[in-house]
């Protein structure tokens, strides 16, 4: 049987969704290739933990993005005015937060875990910068909202942002504080849209 680098990162993804520590010996033991195998495939347990990340990330974005199409359908704003990409970015913080395969890497190995999600060239950073001016940019034109900076520097605040408040523990020496990091990611991105 052939192994894909994809097969590798799901496969880590779904170590990490069930809190456990991703272990290359175990991963290739699990996958029935060589360690050296599962390096030339997939890179090195950096890279996987990063594509892992993202599987995850991308998994929670779209979930969210379901819920909400389930409820509102392809409007721009909820019955309270919220934007959708407010309550989908904020729903996914919520659940990378409590995430505990996330967790755990945090806990465990605090320097390999911020080298993972928040490096600018790595897997998972870039990605869900991507991911988010994405949502941003489809609000704005469904409710005809005029951006006052550009996209990707929205997006980018909007990440970081919500990284110094879930990561807030290892970067600051304080407590991750969601809600505070919702209000703020909410105000951001309304008070950088104004209608055309």
């Amino acid at each position: 049987m052939s192994v894909s680098a994809e097969d590798v990162y799901r496969r880590a993804a779904r170590i990490l969704v069930s809190g456990q520590r991703v272990e290359l010996t175990t991963l290739a033991t699990e996958l029935h290739v060589s360690r050296a195998t599962l390096f030339r495939k997939a890179g090195g347990r950096e890279q996987i933990l990063g594509e892992a990340m993202w599987l995850m990330a991308n998994n929670s974005l779209t979930a969210a993005t379901r819920r909400w199409q389930g409820a509102y359908g392809t409007a721009a704003r909820d019955r309270d005015g919220i934007l959708r990409s407010v309550r989908v970015i904020t729903e996914h913080g919520a659940n990378t937060a409590a995430d505990p395969g996330v967790r755990r890497l945090l806990d465990e190995e605090p320097k390999l875990a911020m080298r993972v999600l928040t490096d600018p060239f790595g897997a998972l950073q870039p990605r869900m910068i991507a991911a988010v001016r994405g949502l941003i940019d489809s609000d704005a034109q469904r409710a005809s909202l005029v951006p006052l900076v550009e996209l990707d520097n929205l997006a980018y605040a909007v990440v970081r942002l919500g990284e110094s408040f879930l990561y807030a523990d290892l970067l600051a020496g304080r407590r991750p504080n969601i809600p505070n990091a919702n209000t703020l990611v909410a105000a951001l991105i309304e008070g950088a849209l104004r209608p055309s």
